[in-house]
């Protein structure tokens, strides 16, 4: 066997870059440690928090306007879309609080009383019953929702600026999109 000095140029590349493979491949095949166990009911697991069958449950609770009753696949199509905001908000959450966003108590309570305003306290109570929620479960939704709300305020909404002129090209580029028979 020939010493690496008495390689060529190419060779001692060639030799370099399946070194380097072979590292890279050692490091990427090594066992990551095991996640932790998760129980029966999780349906997710976010940034190592769990998302629940209960928590899933207890948005579509929150979230159901009492009409018709859905069908078994529509119901299970809800949650599963359910299930996916909820892990987008977790990650917007830890987002929110790795960026220190808060939200005052205070904007909780106006946010939550704006959306029972239309009821009185006896209809209110009786509706948390009927979803089987309790006012807590109301509030920490609301309270999740503003956060989420406030960090895209920041991280994107605040810095997107669209002129008219950009409008204006855009509608122009696009016009035949607009046009309908």
């Amino acid at each position: 066997m020939c010493s690496p000095r008495q390689l060529s140029f190419d060779a001692r590349r060639h030799l370099w870059i399946a070194v380097a493979a072979a590292v890279s491949f050692n490091t990427a095949c090594r066992t990551a440690p095991a996640p932790p166990p998760v129980s029966p009911d999780t349906w997710a697991v976010v940034g190592g928090k769990e998302i629940t069958r209960s928590d899933v449950e207890k948005a579509f609770r929150r979230m159901e306007a009492g009409a018709q009753p859905l069908s078994e696949e529509e119901t299970l199509a809800a949650k599963l879309s359910l299930l996916d905001e909820l892990i987008v908000q977790e990650i917007l959450l830890a987002k929110a609080t790795a960026l220190k966003i808060e939200v005052a108590d205070t904007e909780v309570d106006a946010a939550f009383n704006e959306g029972r305003k239309n009821l009185t306290p006896a209809a209110f109570e009786q509706e948390l019953a009927r979803r089987q929620l309790t006012e807590g479960d109301m509030r920490e939704g609301v309270r999740r929702e503003l956060l989420t709300r406030k960090l895209l305020e920041r991280e994107v909404v605040s810095k997107v600026t669209v002129t008219d002129q950009q409008v204006t090209d855009y509608f122009n580029a696009n016009r035949s999109q607009f046009n309908l028979p």
